[in-house]
């Protein structure tokens, strides 16, 4: 909102406006790939360091020097002490690697997401100085895209205002007029900003941000949808070297186990779309909580508990890919109730989020993580048959994906380990149960007597701990066992 109305004051064209705009809202979008350089400096607090070095003039050393000792410093604690220490120490060399970093990842990502030409271009400026110096492969002066200049000094002026108000922010802004900052964007900025900062809500600046926009508004049409879901998805992976394509891996494990399924096409790229984004929320965890190789805290696991609310809820803002959003928010829900965020039981997980869920689970066994290797596919699929046993995960779902997965087919009728021990025939006859069938009436459809249908009523009763046929159909509700065919 500030850097279009600064563009507005220094009368720049409806198209440069524009880009304006696209450009401050693209700003960090890059900002993954500068997750290890930023960790090293605050030990594994990469959320913290990247708020706090928005602050930094880097050919200022001084500046530099406060940071470490005021903020950084904080965070590293005894343990951390020599990690932080030396992260510091190279940082001269490291943060301007890591901001270009992120400056090309941020256009390669734009460019996907379907901004223009010249946004994309300005990208590749976003972090360049007036002076030259820190970046030397870009170009200074007059030679830096306009846009680039403009947001970049609103966006350093606005962390300042956050910090300490419109005099400090303005402060900072004389200060770099003529170094950082293109010394007549300064100038327009000091001439202006205690109005422009005025008018600023303090709380939520949404709809303000999207009122906004200017005309023509860009739009992502249908056809775009895939790329733009891709392209978060490959922002999310760039966090972590041990999720480096993990989302796009899920994505197709989990479409082609959705058509192993049954899944309409609708539903088979829905559960597609979620899978690329469902892991979208992990960028508001600090990356020690995910590379820490022992048990997580009471305060971590609350962290990791959320990212999948905040994927939920950063995606459903836009309408286009509120069906993803509303699949990729129960990816680590649980049909016993035993997952999160939530805690959901069997009958609020639709089949799309169930396939996603063990699609996750599988992708995720199959690669390294901090804390163990990856897993061979036959322990994978060992485990996710437990899952079934314990009524985790959906049986029809697990098959679906093992089968997509490349494993074997389960041997048998049907393979499944159901739960309290209940063999393939002792189910058949707990779902005739639960339809209101007599005992004659189950013998019949299972041709079968009637008195070993007797016999598998008594045992079954035994296995789940039930004493009529109410009680049965309960627990088959509860273990979500009314709509899992067994052949």
């Amino acid at each position: 909102m500030l850097a279009v109305e600064l563009a507005g004051l220094a009368g720049w064209t409806a198209a440069d406006v524009s880009d304006v705009y696209y450009l401050a809202l693209l700003y960090h979008m890059g900002c993954t790939s500068a997750v290890a350089a930023q960790s090293r400096l605050g030990a594994g607090d990469d959320v913290s360091v990247r708020r706090w070095m928005s602050e930094a003039d880097y050919a200022d050393r001084p500046e530099l020097v406060r940071i470490a000792v005021t903020k950084l410093a904080r965070t590293w604690g005894l343990s951390g002490l020599a990690q932080g220490v030396a992260g510091f120490a190279t940082a001269g060399r490291d943060l301007p690697e890591a901001y270009a970093n992120i400056a090309e990842v941020a256009a390669r990502l734009s460019q996907r997401l379907g901004a223009s030409p010249r946004v994309t271009k300005s990208l590749w400026h976003a972090y360049g100085r007036w002076d030259g110096k820190i970046f030397p492969s870009l170009p200074s002066g007059e030679g830096l895209s306009p846009a680039a200049r403009l947001v970049h000094l609103v966006h350093v002026a606005q962390t300042y205002h956050q910090v300490g108000g419109v005099d400090v922010a303005d402060a900072v802004v004389r200060q770099r007029s003529g170094t950082e900052f293109d010394p007549e964007l300064a100038r327009l900025w000091l001439q202006n900003s205690h109005d422009l900062l005025r008018t600023l809500p303090r709380e939520s600046v949404w709809d303000q941000a999207l009122g906004a926009e200017p005309e023509p508004h860009r739009r992502v049409g249908p056809s775009h949808l895939d790329e733009v879901s891709g392209a978060l998805a490959d922002f999310v992976d760039l966090a972590s070297p041990f999720t480096r394509g993990h989302s796009m891996h899920v994505a197709r494990l989990a479409e082609a186990a959705a058509l192993n399924a049954g899944l309409n096409a609708h539903e088979v790229a829905t559960v597609r779309r979620a899978a690329e984004v469902h892991d979208l929320g992990m960028v508001s965890v600090p990356n020690r909580v995910w590379t820490k190789r022992g048990p997580l805290n009471p305060a971590e696991w609350e962290r990791v508990r959320l990212h999948t609310y905040h994927s939920q809820r950063i995606l459903s803002l836009a309408g286009p890919l509120r069906a993803s959003a509303s699949v990729a928010g129960l990816h680590h829900e649980r049909l016993n109730g035993s997952g999160y965020h939530r805690g959901l039981p069997a009958n609020a997980m639709p089949l799309t989020a169930r396939v996603l869920a063990v699609a996750e689970i599988y992708q995720s066994m199959s690669e390294d993580r901090a804390w163990r290797p990856a897993l061979k596919p036959e322990e994978a699929t060992r485990q996710l048959r437990a899952e079934v046993a314990a009524s985790g995960l959906d049986a029809r779902a697990v098959d679906a994906v093992l089968i997509a997965a490349g494993q074997p087919r389960p041997t048998g009728r049907s393979g499944r380990a159901w739960p309290a021990g209940l063999t393939d025939r002792e189910m058949d006859v707990l779902r005739e149960i639960t339809l209101g069938l007599a005992n004659k009436q189950i013998a019949g459809k299972l041709h079968v007597s009637q008195a070993t249908v007797h016999t598998h009523v008594i045992n079954l009763y035994g296995k789940i701990g039930v004493n009529t046929r109410a009680g049965a159909t309960l627990y088959a509700f509860e273990h979500d066992l009314i709509d899992s065919p067994s052949h």
